[in-house]
């Protein structure tokens, strides 16, 4: 059953490399995107004309699912992508070469179900009592996240028992109808998810945490710099965009980054920051959970993780 996932996956990955095929050709480079808030600076980029002004094409491929996504980075089917740290990491380990060029922004939730017991982190059972089944990715961001929120909060985290849910609208459906305890949603759909009677145990932002990342291939990192570049001009260019007129592009961010349409009766667009380097600490401490994990069994150096040379000002210190 693993391996048929697997070839499901790849099959889905093929299939959005294929639809954007005419795209590809005339484009200088393809991004994926995932239905998250992280993605919004690039939508407005494309939306307001940045890319084109910064001499450009770039064709925004969206993805529901980290799976799929990160076979089509692999395959070659997009040049770079919103991602996340431990993907990051994992492309070091297995020595596909792809590297974090910056930080994406947007939050994350760990939710209870409707009618769960759980109305907080007080609620959270301790040893022996059974566990949660909370939905998320093994191996993913959305592992560590809830781990951490529960460390930080007091909370147990050994409770937690994972329930796959590759596909992040299947995750929300999931959790709305009490299939699972509690799931870790990205903003917008943990707000959505809210609306529809699930509560808030924990999020992202209280943690100071900012655990997305854009990367790029190993092969558009040596072949495609200068289109990188511009493209960074043009991701600050979105997010002058967006800070100064949200509204005007709340249609085009609705449609651009997937979410559901209803979500724009209450999306709060936040504030972004223009392109920036991810701490230090952040890329050891995901690394040394992923040993714990046994998902990785070395700890990377920071610049085998990060190219910090498109962002100016912004490199680490030594």
């Amino acid at each position: 059953m693993k391996k048929l996932g697997v070839l499901v996956v790849f099959c889905l990955a093929a299939a959005a490399g294929a639809q954007h095929m005419e795209a590809e050709k005339r484009a200088d480079l393809t991004i994926g995107l995932m239905p998250a808030c992280n993605s919004i600076p690039l939508v407005v980029a494309a939306a307001s004309g940045a890319f084109q002004r910064n001499g450009i094409e770039v064709s925004l491929v969206p993805f529901n699912g980290q799976l799929e996504r990160e076979t089509a980075l692999q395959t070659g089917a997009i040049d770079g992508t919103v991602s996340d740290m431990i993907n990051a990491i994992q492309s070091w380990t297995r020595g596909f070469g792809a590297r974090v060029a910056a930080v994406t922004e947007g939050n994350f939730s760990l939710l209870a179900s409707p009618h769960s017991r759980l109305r907080s982190l007080a609620d959270w059972p301790a040893a022996p009592a059974p566990r949660v089944k909370v939905g998320l990715l093994e191996d993913s961001i959305v592992y560590y996240l809830p781990e951490e929120m529960l460390r930080q909060g007091g909370a147990d985290a050994s409770r937690l028992e994972i329930v796959p849910i590759v596909q992040l609208p299947a995750r929300v459906e999931m959790l709305l109808a009490d299939r699972v305890d509690a799931a870790c949603l990205p903003e917008p759909l943990a707000t959505l998810a809210v609306s529809r009677g699930a509560r808030v145990l924990a999020d992202a932002d209280a943690m100071g945490t900012t655990p997305g990342v854009l990367v790029f291939t190993k092969k558009a990192l040596g072949e495609k710099r200068t289109q990188i570049a511009a493209f960074f001009r043009s991701y600050d260019a979105g997010v002058d965009e967006v800070n100064a007129r949200p509204d005007v592009y709340l249609k085009s961010i609705v449609d651009g980054c997937g979410f559901p349409p209803s979500v724009a009766a209450f999306l709060r667009i936040p504030r972004f920051r223009h392109a920036f380097l991810p701490p230090e600490d952040l890329v050891a401490d995901v690394a040394r959970w992923m040993v714990r994990k046994g998902i990785s069994k070395d700890i990377p150096t920071y610049r085998d993780i990060v190219d910090v040379s498109f962002i100016e000002g912004h490199a680490p210190p030594g």
